[in-house]
């Protein structure tokens, strides 16, 4: 939903906005940081930078899968705008009536009813996670965030059957056939709680760890980057993580990240250091490891006749290999290009212009 239209301000103290007016209600000022005190139907006055948002306009608080969110323009979520700003409330929803009240308990006790019928049928099963190659027809998946209006995060829905590539396939929310290919989920099997103890809980992400990403519901990262948490203020969005190369990538739910393992980690790693030396490279106009008549290069690994440290440079070029000449090199000189590194392109060296 857009910037909010006929927003008008009642009241104010000392500069700041106390009541305002919108769509014939009132709304209050809630005190608090957006992110822990904002509802869905709550208004929110904008104080977050973005190019697609107004500094100072209104918005609505909406509920989108779970988490609260506002929309731009062009209906893109912008969950960190909760970050800032402040938070108006409708005075009904604020101080709700007797009335109001007596019918939110009696549906309260009716949900608690409810909960309680459904934890004693469930108490005689229990699910226990397996490995996805293992899922067969008959196990359950279970999504964590997802955006499919008929997937519900958190429901167990039975496995029907498994394709030949190992792609579980389920009856979704709208009672339709369907692939679960390209999404993130977990496999469980039902068994008997006499049968198997309970799956230990998993040890809580903290400053320091490294987790992937598991939604698409954020504006700094996308689904599977490997980020690490640098801060947890135990808030309801309370992880703030960067991306290996130092970059924010923006706060996080509980729920968008799992603990990466320790080769999923390994492998973010190794493709950043090849971009970071992609980008180098390309600094000079470059391709990786594309030397040159002229250049200076340093051994790193010593060959036949140039041993590890002989600084030296790159004269006739053959493939991937060329001569490395160098004052105490007076045989055969010839070096892989994976054994030196590059100290000075020729296009740098003062002494050949």
């Amino acid at each position: 939903m857009a910037k909010l239209e006929g927003v008008k301000t009642l009241d104010m103290v000392n500069g700041e906005i106390t009541k305002v007016s919108y769509d014939g209600a009132e709304y209050e000022r809630v005190e608090g940081i957006p992110r822990s005190v904002g509802r869905a139907g709550d208004l929110l006055l904008n104080g977050y930078d973005h190019s697609d948002l107004e500094v100072n306009a209104f918005y609505k608080i909406v509920d989108k899968d779970g988490l609260k969110t506002i929309y731009d323009e062009v209906e893109d979520a912008h969950n960190n705008a909760l970050t800032e700003g402040a938070v108006f409330r409708k005075v009904s929803a604020s101080q709700p009536s007797l009335e109001d009240r007596v019918s939110t308990t009696e549906k309260d006790i009716a949900a608690l009813k409810s909960d309680v019928a459904t934890l004693k049928s469930e108490a005689k099963t229990e699910y226990v996670r397996i490995d996805k190659s293992e899922a067969k027809a008959g196990d359950f998946v279970k999504f964590g965030d997802t955006m499919r209006s008929f997937l519900t995060p958190g429901k167990y829905y039975e496995i029907i059957s498994v394709d030949d590539s190992g792609d579980p396939h389920i009856i979704d929310d709208d009672g339709d056939y369907y692939d679960t290919y390209g999404h993130n989920f977990e496999v469980y099997r039902k068994v008997s709680a006499a049968s198997v103890e309970a799956e230990p809980k998993p040890e809580r992400l903290k400053v320091g760890d490294y987790a992937k990403v598991v939604t698409d519901l954020t504006s700094h990262a996308k689904r599977d980057d490997i980020v690490k948490i640098i801060e947890d203020d135990k808030s309801i969005i309370p992880f703030l993580a960067e991306h290996l190369n130092g970059d924010n990538a923006g706060w996080f739910v509980e729920v968008q990240l799992v603990r990466a393992t320790d080769e999923e980690v390994a492998e973010a790693k190794r493709k950043q250091a090849e971009e970071e030396e992609r980008k180098r490279w390309a600094a000079i106009g470059r391709e990786v490891g594309e030397y040159k008549r002229g250049d200076v290069v340093r051994a790193i690994i010593s060959s036949e006749a140039v041993s590890k440290g002989t600084i030296g440079i790159v004269g006739e070029i053959s493939g991937t290999c060329f001569r490395v000449n160098a004052k105490n090199i007076t045989t055969y000189n010839w070096s892989n290009a994976n054994y030196v590194e590059l100290i000075a392109p020729v296009e740098a060296r003062f002494d050949r212009k």
